[in-house]
């Protein structure tokens, strides 16, 4: 069975072809010169609402776990201590595993979005190394 971060990432290289867009050869430099500087804007941008998608998210699973542990604290008879509560409710909550899975998903997709980012950068220096060598020949 594929695990669901393989299942991200490969929806995303779908829709996100970075494999492509990272490779070069001397017949396509100048196209993917000119087009490495929006790139890298691009997914800088979809870097950026993703990571401050998940960090909303984090917030969320904040205030989740407050008023889960506000539940098991106050609202239960059961007279429970602070550390039994962390220790054996809260990661056992059915609303906090929902959400650690969602937050799972989103890191996924940041990390993807990085990774890009850091592709697109790397290209540019590869492909200004590349031109340079060949201006001397190498």
């Amino acid at each position: 069975m594929e695990d669901e971060r393989e299942v991200i990432l490969r929806e995303l290289m779908k829709e996100h072809p970075i494999l492509d867009m990272v490779s070069f050869t001397e017949l396509d430099l100048q196209e993917k010169l000119k087009e490495n500087a929006f790139q890298v804007i691009k997914y800088q941008d979809l870097y950026n609402r993703e990571k401050m998608a998940y960090e909303k998210l984090e917030e969320l699973m904040e205030v989740l776990v407050g008023e889960c542990y506000d539940h098991y604290r106050f609202d239960e008879d059961r007279g429970l201590l602070k550390t039994e509560i962390e220790k054996y409710y809260l990661p056992k909550d059915i609303k906090i595993k929902q959400m650690k899975g969602i937050l799972r998903k989103q890191k996924v997709k940041v990390e993807f979005f990085q990774m890009c980012m850091s592709g697109l950068k790397q290209m540019a220096w590869n492909m200004k190394e590349f031109g340079q060598n060949e201006r001397k020949g190498i």
